[in-house]
């Protein structure tokens, strides 16, 4: 199958609309198009989902800078306000890719539709809001814990040993699955777009949360002082949800690799 064809087939591209002609024209314009071998446009769902990379890029041009200008950071969460501030930038630039497959999915039902636009943001905007809420509860639980330096290095190894060990775990494959299961909409839109889109997100926040939620911890307790680590981290994740379903072997390979990198770490 050529490059075309499959981009027609997963709906990033189209045949160009001409637009200003009464439909029979289009009709006619269609079919000579179709001779000279056809013209494609950019389906407006794709560049929707593009906008949201956008933000993902700028998220981490935010992570990069805040990181150099921090230097060695060191263990120390930090203030509630700052930590909640350097979460959703690093959500945004993490999660938001890993989503890009309900993004567009959402977007193809939507369009055409009064403010489609507005409501892929509204979903987007949910989504953040479901890791940000689990980001502030893990803050709250690790700041109520008296750890030293030494401890919390102690602890970083032993979260991500911990996400490799989850993620063998009936609870994570389930999760995995539903992501996959939410991100094909099966069937229109419920409700008008804007309730449509808090939905989808309040729906597949926690299923992703459910997903990812060991290796999150582990962001929270090592990934907040480290640029490398949130990129690895940040990596683990998409191979999480953008990856083919894994046999029990690559999920194996996964978690093994998880442990080896606890013992790096620590």
């Amino acid at each position: 199958m050529s490059l075309s064809r499959t981009l027609s087939a997963t709906g990033l591209i189209r045949p160009t609309r001409r637009r200003g002609f009464c439909p029979a024209c289009r009709f006619l314009f269609a079919g000579a198009g179709e001779q000279r071998g056809g013209e494609v446009e950019l389906a407006p769902p794709a560049f929707a989902a593009l906008a949201f990379l956008i933000v993902a890029a700028i998220a981490w041009a935010l992570v990069v800078r805040e990181s150099r200008s921090s230097g060695d950071m060191g263990m120390g969460l930090g203030s509630f306000e700052s930590f909640t501030a350097s979460w959703v930038v690093m959500m945004a630039a993490i999660m938001l890719p890993s989503a890009m497959p309900l993004v567009f999915e959402f977007g193809r039902n939507a369009e055409g539709r009064k403010g489609w636009q507005a409501a892929m943001g509204m979903l987007g905007a949910t989504y953040l809001l479901i890791w940000l809420a689990f980001g502030i509860a893990c803050y709250l639980v690790v700041s109520a814990l008296p750890m030293s330096w030494t401890d919390e290095r102690l602890a970083g190894g032993l979260a991500l040993a911990l996400a490799g060990v989850y993620g063998l775990t009936p609870l994570k494959r389930a999760s995995e699955a539903r992501c996959r299961e939410l991100c094909a909409l099966h069937g229109p839109l419920p409700f008008n777009l804007m309730r449509s889109a808090v939905f989808v997100g309040a729906n597949y926040g926690p299923s992703c949360v459910g997903c990812s939620a060991a290796l999150m911890v582990a962001m929270v307790l090592i990934g907040m002082s480290s640029l490398i680590w949130v990129v690895i981290l940040g990596g683990v994740v998409l191979v999480y949800k953008l990856a083919p379903a894994p046999s029990m072997w690559q999920t194996l390979m996964l978690s093994a690799a998880l442990g080896a990198l606890a013992i790096v770490y620590v």
